[in-house]
């Protein structure tokens, strides 16, 4: 369970990481600037919410992955590659309305116990959206019981904290009677607050390795081999979006996280790396590869290790393997009797 100094080092975060602050400013006075618009700001807020929602998935992702929180970007204002992040808006819109619904043709009663039993899932659902990129993962249930099995007693701390910051500072502010803008500055760290405060439970969880984990059936021979190849696709295109954003280390790590909990690490690093070779830009291939080459190495596969540093010279001949890798990998060559390769890994052990 998190430690006293952990809870308030989360608490802070909003306030102490200067990207998520610089985005919790901006969309605070473009929703001040909403709220007075009347007409126009229905409009505004029409804008507003979708990119607002995007980031603070984006937020909750780096936080589970134990990244710097990201900077305002222009991608987050297109629509045409993240439809998924508009899912949190769409249940809670939904939500709403059926509250609406169970309050006017049940009981207040059914429409208050159907607003808790999603206020309870709303934090698993969003980090396994955020996680995952996946609206059907994120609507899961299944894989919502097991992050929650997976956060344990941390789990209810996001509540505790939730609770005291969207009821109890609010009714505080107004006791000793501030300002209206102070709560309104409440409201939008509480929402930051959630986001991030869920992304820390679940990085301390290792849910980022964890949530696309199939369910334990009885399944046949190409039944598994399938799901398994769906699973790598999808950790592949997560691990490609953190790439395609200019962070190659988050997206390494990525599929690093899912080797070192497969029970297949080689058929997994085999791959990752075929799938990678076909990108356009061969370059992430052959960082991943130094990756791979430990693993081989490690795993004493000696004339696999030979194949490996061959098909990456002939993608790029300058094609070294990591700095504590290369001693290694010339003794499999020396043993091996690869001359060119000695030759070449001899040359390049600085």
């Amino acid at each position: 369970m998190m430690k006293p100094a952990d809870i308030l080092r989360e608490i802070a975060y909003p306030f102490t990481e200067m990207a998520a602050l610089r985005a919790m400013i901006m969309f605070f006075l473009l929703g001040s600037l909403a709220a007075w618009g009347r007409l126009y700001g229905l409009f505004l807020w029409f804008i507003i919410l979708p990119p607002l929602f995007r980031y603070l998935l984006y937020l909750l992702e780096a936080r589970a992955a134990h990244r710097e929180a990201p900077a305002l970007a222009a991608e987050l204002f297109g629509l045409a590659e993240n439809l998924w992040s508009l899912i949190p808006l769409i249940l809670i819109m939904a939500v709403i309305w059926g509250e609406v619904l169970l309050a006017k043709n049940l009981s207040p009663t059914a429409a208050m116990f159907f607003g808790l039993g999603f206020l309870l899932i709303l934090p698993a659902s969003s980090a396994i959206l955020a996680i995952t990129r996946s609206p059907l993962q994120g609507l899961n249930p299944i894989a919502w019981i097991r992050l929650i099995r997976l956060c344990g007693l941390d789990y209810a701390l996001i509540f505790v904290v939730m609770a005291f910051f969207v009821i109890g500072v609010p009714a505080l502010l107004r006791a000793v009677g501030l300002p209206g803008f102070t709560i309104e500055i409440a409201g939008i760290y509480s929402l930051f607050l959630f986001f991030t405060f869920t992304g820390a439970v679940a990085g301390r969880s290792n849910a980022v390795a964890m949530v696309s984990i199939a369910d334990a059936v009885e399944l046949t021979p190409d039944e598994v081999g399938a799901r398994t190849d769906a699973e790598r696709t999808q950790v592949l295109g997560h691990a490609y979006g953190f790439i395609s954003r200019n962070d190659r280390a988050g997206g390494l790590a990525h599929l690093q996280t899912y080797i070192d909990a497969s029970p297949e690490p080689a058929r997994d690093y085999r791959w990752f790396f075929d799938e990678m070779l076909n990108w356009e830009a061969k370059d992430d291939a052959l960082f991943f590869a130094q990756r791979y080459l430990t693993y081989l190495l490690d795993v004493d596969a000696k004339t696999d290790v030979l194949k490996l540093i061959a098909r990456c010279r002939l993608e790029n001949e300058r094609f070294k393997p990591l700095p504590g890798d290369r001693e290694r990998a010339l003794q499999v060559a020396l043993q091996l009797q690869h001359d060119e390769l000695v030759k070449f890994l001899q040359n390049n052990q600085g």
